[in-house]
């Protein structure tokens, strides 16, 4: 049976990460008989979803959203991606966020680019390239999606590395080692 992820847009997010992440996606997910399918509806950022202190979107409210709209429709997976800096309870940061074994997943691209770190006078090291940045928001999207099934963070030369660092983002590989495969796989049967 064919399962299918869903991503959909939280804010305003050019429709073009969404178009490339959809195609990297299914090449990602192609053994496990996955399509991906981008959502038309959108999620507004509303106001109370930001803690105006330190200007960052609280990552637990958008994915408990995200959760209750894949619960309600039935989905087998939603992924939602934006462009604002997000923050759980035991981070000041997050890449992404899920909870294992959940149907829900959540990452935003604006740590993943350079140009956050040069605006925010915290000098990574290059001019972005497109093709980087697009990698990193797959790495991210695959690493979240691991977690929804069933995945922990791992020590091999995996995307479920933890990334702490865009550094840390660079460094790990695109694909899931052989050990998670397994784990996936069974999680799926």
């Amino acid at each position: 049976m064919l399962k299918t992820i869903y991503l959909i847009r939280i804010g305003r997010l050019d429709q073009s990460y969404l178009r490339d992440l959809k195609t990297n996606l299914e090449l990602g997910f192609n053994e496990f008989n996955m399509n991906v399918e981008i959502l038309k509806k959108k999620i507004k950022l509303r106001r109370n979803y930001l803690d105006k202190t330190n200007k960052q979107y609280k990552a637990q409210k958008l994915l408990d959203l995200l959760y209750k709209n894949a619960k309600e429709k039935k989905l087998f997976r939603i992924l939602g991606i934006l462009d604002k800096d997000i923050y759980s309870k035991n981070f000041n940061f997050n890449f992404g966020v899920a909870n294992r074994g959940s149907h829900a997943a959540l990452i935003s691209i604006s740590r993943l680019r350079e140009s956050f770190y040069i605006e925010s006078s915290d000098l990574y090291r290059k001019l972005e390239s497109q093709e980087t940045l697009n990698e990193r928001i797959l790495k991210e999207a695959k690493h979240e999606l691991g977690h929804t099934f069933g995945l922990k963070h791992c020590l091999n030369d995996c995307v479920m590395q933890s990334s702490n660092s865009l550094r840390d983002t660079d460094k790990k590989p695109v694909e899931f080692c052989h050990p998670c495969l397994i784990k996936i796989k069974n999680f799926l049967t």
